[in-house]
């Protein structure tokens, strides 16, 4: 690791709490460092002349509202618009004082390593879909690169991940989307669906330290895998993690599935945006929606994640910032194209009471 990212990790370890900061890490990132003596820091990347931080600022939560206001401050002097994605709700809570613009953007489950069951009718078609993947000769293992490298399982790895890319019909998304990156493990844990020697699917996790837990980065799996194969590598995974003493587990972020809404209007903008914007980086969900399959697990718990954003008005501009973060392979007058769509769509709605579509566009 060089001499920049190693401030970088020794701030994870002492302050990541955000599901995805680990992979702050990753190439595409800018790190902004406190000059008022703020101990921590704030990975970011600029599109569209908008700084788009990666999830909470990483430090310690006291100094969330400071750090923030000094970042602003700094992007105001690149003439930047200053938006943090996906941060939790304990720094959106922290930084509403600044006066910022938020939205909720997605529910995160929460799985209690401690308390692990799946007993009982709700989950008796997750167990029947885990007896057919076992009676089909699936099993999982921990792969430990970093102990013992195995060249087969490395070569069936990234095979699945190219014939994934080639499915979705682009490059592996970025910004808080990880990667496998076996030729540097890291921190990473992976857990493999094997039958015999034959990889059928795999995921890739990072640490959460500031939680004792880990995040589910990113699954990979065959195209016609057998059934059963994502439920029984995720529990799997899941009791072997809680072997090892983990405290929680995290499936990421699944988009707002008007379950847990308190606001229905700012669901139905999400809806928007999840339509004609989001839906670009999420088309290849064709099994079933994100929600519905992190539900079947049984959370513990369900919590809210936020795009806040300064100036407190989102702009056709942030969100096409956001497409082309994630996507920066994509067409650019495509991504752009599909922003401004989905704000025309937004402001000439005639089914949205007339005070709704206001509120949306000048919020």
């Amino acid at each position: 690791m060089g001499t920049t990212k190693a401030p970088v990790l020794q701030a994870l370890r002492r302050y990541g709490y955000q599901s995805q900061s680990y992979n702050v890490l990753l190439n595409d990132k800018s790190y902004f460092f406190s000059t008022r003596g703020v101990d921590g820091v704030i990975a970011y990347v600029v599109k569209a002349k908008t700084a788009l931080t990666a999830g909470d600022p990483v430090c310690d939560p006291d100094d969330i509202p400071a750090f923030v206001d000094e970042f602003r401050e700094f992007c105001r002097g690149k003439r930047w618009k200053c938006c943090l994605q996906a941060i939790t709700e304990r720094c959106e809570d922290a930084i509403g004082p600044l006066g910022f613009g938020s939205i909720k953007i997605g529910e995160e489950p929460i799985f209690d390593l401690r308390r692990l069951s799946w007993a009982g009718s709700k989950f008796r078609d997750l167990r029947k879909d885990i007896r057919s993947a076992k009676k089909l000769g699936l099993s999982v293992v921990e792969y430990r690169p970093l102990d013992t490298r195995r060249p087969d399982l490395d070569q069936q790895m990234e095979q699945l991940s190219q014939d994934w890319m080639k499915l979705k019909g682009s490059g592996e998304f970025s910004f808080l989307i990880g990667e496998p990156n076996l030729s540097d493990p890291g921190e990473r844990k992976y857990f493999l669906a094997l039958s015999g020697d034959e990889v059928e699917a795999f995921i890739v996790c990072t640490p959460i330290y500031a939680r004792h837990g880990i995040y589910f980065d990113l699954m990979r799996r065959k195209e016609e895998s057998v059934k059963g194969t994502a439920q029984l590598l995720i529990t799997e995974a899941f009791r072997l993690l809680s072997e090892q003493g983990y405290d929680m587990a995290t499936l990421g972020t699944a988009p707002l599935a008007n379950e847990h809404v308190d606001d229905p209007d700012q669901s139905r903008l999400i809806e928007l945006i999840l339509e004609f914007g989001f839906n670009y980086l999420g088309y290849f969900h064709r099994n079933k929606p994100l929600y519905q399959f992190k539900e079947q697990f049984g959370p513990t718990s369900w919590e809210a994640r936020y795009l806040a954003y300064w100036p407190p008005r989102l702009t056709p501009t942030v969100l096409y910032a956001l497409l082309k973060a994630y996507d920066p392979s994509g067409v650019s007058g495509k991504l752009r194209r599909q922003a401004v769509s989905l704000w025309d769509y937004i402001k000439g709605l005639r089914e949205l009471p007339r005070d709704l579509a206001r509120r949306l566009v000048d919020r």
